[in-house]
Parts: C-alpha cells; structure tokens; sequence
C-alpha cells in the first residue's frame, strides 16, 4: 500500500522543505518503489519534485557531484509561502520507474493516489503511458465534467487521493469507503492528512507541539479548499459513493446453461464436450451447441 501526506494551510518555504524531508524519511522505511511531492504556493507557482529511490532521497534541488546517480525529476522553486503540499511514497502495483512516481501532472493537475483501480466502465480503458491506474484514472478525470459522482459506475477498487487544481485554486482530499485516512490540526490552523496515524503524529510534530490528536477521516468523504491567498479555506464537505464492484456472472446465467431451447428463440441447448475440458487448466468445461432437439439452424 501506499502512503500519502497532505498539508494545508500558510506554511514557509523553510517548514515546507522540512514536511518534505520528514515525509520522505518516514516513507521510505516501507515504500520502496518512489517518492514524489507537489507543493503550491499563494502567488500560484508549483514545485514538484518524482524520485525513484525514496531512500536515496537527497532533499530538492540539492547540487550533486557528477559522480553520484540521482533518478530525479524536479521543476520550479519551493514558494516563500505553501498553502498546499502533497506528498506521495510508492509500493508498486504497476512497472516500477519514474514515470510511474506521484504526482501524475496533467492540464493543471497534480493527482496523488493511495489504492487500486480497475475501469469497469462501458467505454475504452482510459489510456496510460506505463500502464499505472493511477494516471488512467487522472485521465479519465480530465475528461469528465463531475468525477467523484460518477466513479461508481467506472471503476472498481480503493482509494484515497491528495489532488491539486492550479487552475482552479483548489486541493481535494478524497477518502473512499476502504481507504486509509487520519487528520490533525496545528494551533495555527494547518490541516494535516496521512495514511497512518504514527506518522501523521510526527510529522505535525515537526510544525507544531500543539497538534490535536490524530483521528480517522470520515469514510466515504471529499472535502475541498480553495488554497489561492495566503490563508487557506474550506469549499465543501461532500459525500461520495466510492467505487463499485467488478461485474461477475450471476449463478442464474450458469444455471441456465443446457435448458431446453424455445419454439420462438430458435435457441439451442447447450452440452457438454467432454474430449475439450483441460481439468489442469480451467476451472469450468468448454460448452458447445447441440445439433438434437431439431433445433432451427
């Protein structure tokens, strides 16, 4: 599983820096496969920052001998003042590379995700470059007008997401029914999401000694800030039905299998080819039309 870090609130660029150090030092304990952040600025500048080897996470834009390999990716400067930050470590369910490290960066959005996701929609897999869900499912968020009331019906999985709209000014913090999600306070009004409640601690620590007690963000749930201004605030807190389920075939369908056909359908009973049933590889037998019953052909 991954693990996702989402701050808001007035935060320097030297407290930003420090979120991200502390982020990646605690992340790349257990996710090995990436590290990545995207932190927004009140003047609406962006730095991001993709690393493919969390543990080797040199801190950003930090100048390294020509001798030392850095798989990196790094754009823009730290804002004097962040009113969003996301950051994102990486166990792998698709190819490891840093393509595939969070955020994924699309028409003005920064999408972090914690979770699965299959497309179980009616249309075309949304496309990706690597093969990543993740980015799939930015895609298909691009291309939608309302996205959080229409997954139900496209997708299947979990997930928890950190996505940041520089077009829009806003940060969506997105919880589903099964997904991983604890929130905190400072005194001075920054709100603070992690996937464990552990570090989550720690890393309001390193802002405040007056955080509030980290608690389970309400399942579910997608909350959204306007982050444009040196103070951030609350949109809406919305509910949001998650995903749905992967469509499996009912066991009425196979119960149907080999009735008698109808005189109006002109359909024909199916039988059972015994010669055709490789019992080490399947797990259910090959069926085939009958030619009795003088069915119509």
């Amino acid at each position: 599983m991954c693990k996702l870090f989402i701050a808001t609130g007035s935060l320097t660029k030297q407290q930003t820096l420090k979120l991200i150090d502390k982020a990646a030092s605690i992340f790349s304990k257990t996710q090995k496969d990436g590290f990545g952040f995207v932190a927004y600025g009140s003047n609406g500048s962006v730095a991001t920052g993709h690393y493919l080897e969390p543990s080797s996470y040199p801190g950003f834009n930090v100048t390294l001998p020509e001798w030392i390999e850095s798989n990196r990716i790094e754009t823009g400067a730290i804002p004097s003042n962040v009113t969003a930050l996301v950051c994102h470590g990486r166990t792998a369910t698709s190819r490891v590379m840093l393509a595939n490290v969070h955020p994924f960066i699309s028409k003005d959005i920064a999408l972090c995700h914690n979770g699965v996701l299959s497309w179980i929609g009616s249309g075309p897999e949304p496309k990706s470059q690597n093969h990543c869900d993740s980015e799939q499912f930015l895609n298909w968020f691009n291309s939608i007008k309302a996205p959080f009331s229409n997954t139900k019906a496209n997708w299947s999985g979990y997930g928890v997401f950190g996505i940041i709209n520089k077009r829009k000014k806003t940060l969506t913090v997105a919880k589903c029914g099964s997904g991983k999600l604890s929130y905190c306070s400072t005194d001075n009004g920054t709100h603070l999401w992690s996937t464990e409640s552990h570090d989550l601690e720690v890393l309001a620590k390193s802002l405040s000694d007056n955080a509030t007690k980290p608690l389970v963000m309400r399942s579910n749930t997608v909350c959204q800030f306007n982050i444009q201004g040196r103070k951030p605030r609350l949109l809406s807190v919305d509910n949001w039905e998650g995903f749905g389920s992967v469509a499996t075939k009912s066991a009425d369908w196979f119960r149907s299998m080999g009735t008698t056909p109808t005189t109006t359908t002109g359909a024909r009973p199916l039988t059972y080819k015994r010669d055709s049933w490789p019992m080490a590889n399947d797990s259910f037998p090959d069926w085939e039309p009958t030619e009795t019953l003088g069915a119509t052909k």
